[in-house]
């Protein structure tokens, strides 16, 4: 298989992941640029209909903005949420080798963005302005949960979290500090094999979760590494997951007011 083909055949198997169910309409998607200075390519997905919607953040990897982000994003809309996909690793000339930086030398900055983008969502027509979640995976779970811990967003959840901010902050003090009873209930899917972010981290944090009376679920999946909805796919993790999220979404974003 020469290269062309191979890379093909790994986006395929990338988006073939996170395809809508059949029969879903899929969503509008709009191209458009966000952050604090309106320079952060993003993608738009918004669901059929007028709404109002709520919104949500989804946020990628350290792997940078891949097609199962987007998938992933397209799939939500299906279920009636807008969502924004940002490539917040582009912005700042970011990649796995200084994936670091995210968290230390531009981690502000791509806070002060994240925050840019969730006033973007609440001026939105057709957005439902104080119903705004974020969606995170290992990186981007990292910004979820620091987004739901200072009340950021209503909901925040984390798949396979960064939680110690790719070894610069082993102790968590960042989570320790921001998570207070005020914060916004989050749900924490790890797996137990996880040998990027060992789960024993995932562990610590939801331990300072209750501690701090924070609303949380935590499922600790036994057989998945890191990136179990992808490149290292657990088949009934990643449904599990993905229903878990659904059902926590839909509580704390779709209930009645």
């Amino acid at each position: 298989m020469d290269g062309e083909k191979l890379l093909l055949a790994l986006y395929l198997a990338g988006l073939a992941a996170w395809l809508p169910p059949a029969g879903a309409i899929a969503a509008d998607t709009v191209q458009l640029r966000t952050g604090a200075k309106q320079t952060m390519e993003a993608t738009l997905y918004k669901p059929a209909g007028a709404g109002p919607f709520p919104a949500v953040l989804v946020l990628h990897t350290s792997g940078g903005l891949r097609p199962p982000d987007h998938a992933y994003a397209s799939k939500l809309a299906d279920e009636g949420y807008v969502c924004l996909v940002p490539d917040f690793f582009k912005a700042y000339g970011l990649s796995q080798g200084n994936r670091q930086q995210t968290f230390t030398t531009h981690g502000q900055s791509i806070y002060a963005d994240f925050v840019a983008a969730i006033d973007m969502l609440k001026k939105m027509q057709g957005v439902q302005a104080d119903r705004i979640g974020a969606v995170g995976f290992s990186n981007g779970g990292y910004w979820a949960l620091l987004l739901a811990a200072n009340g950021q967003i209503q909901a925040g959840v984390s798949y396979y979290g960064a939680v110690t901010g790719a070894g610069t902050d082993k102790s968590l003090q960042a989570f320790q500090t921001a998570f207070t009873d005020n914060s916004s209930p989050v749900l924490v899917l790890h797996g137990a094999r996880d040998t990027t972010v060992a789960s024993q981290n995932a562990e610590f944090l939801v331990s300072m979760l209750k501690k701090a009376n924070v609303p949380h679920e935590f499922r600790l999946y036994p057989s998945a590494e890191h990136s179990f909805e992808r490149g290292n796919m657990d088949s009934e993790a990643a449904a599990d997951a993905w229903e878990r999220t659904l059902r926590f979404l839909n509580a704390t974003l779709k209930k009645k007011r």
